[in-house]
């Protein structure tokens, strides 16, 4: 009787044991998913943030020339460019808690929906249904 119990005792520690391991190593896996991904949109944002003030600086440039020829002169036309975007920093500046507050919000929803998307083809057995 009490070797009956003590081989079940010596099951169940075996069986604790690789539970742990298993455990363990799936938060290993999670973790590293998660990082991946994060990885993976930091670098997409950063290579589209890139784009995009490429795009702005030849863009103001090329504003720079319309409005340079519709004036007839150089320095009317990116002059006025000039003082339109100190407008807007101005702006910016007034407004800084009001951004802050858009792009703080922006970065936590980015992360949020980063750990909890679905659709990657990846699910976790633990996460509920």
């Amino acid at each position: 009787m009490i070797d009956k119990k003590i081989r079940e005792a010596e099951i169940l520690y075996e069986e604790l044991k690789d539970s742990a391991t298993l455990q363990l190593e799936l938060l290993r896996l999670d973790a590293i998913h998660y990082i991946a991904k994060l990885s993976a949109n930091l670098i997409t944002n950063i290579f589209t943030l890139i784009c995009t003030i490429l795009a702005f600086l030849f863009g103001t440039v090329t504003l720079g020339f319309l409005f340079s020829d519709l004036l007839n002169s150089y320095t009317l036309g990116f002059g006025g460019l000039t003082l339109f975007y100190l407008l807007v920093a101005i702006v910016t500046i007034k407004k800084a808690n009001f951004i802050e507050a858009i792009i703080i919000n922006f970065t936590i929803r980015k992360f949020l929906l980063t750990k909890g998307n679905k659709n990657d083809g990846y699910h976790n057995p633990s996460d509920p249904e």
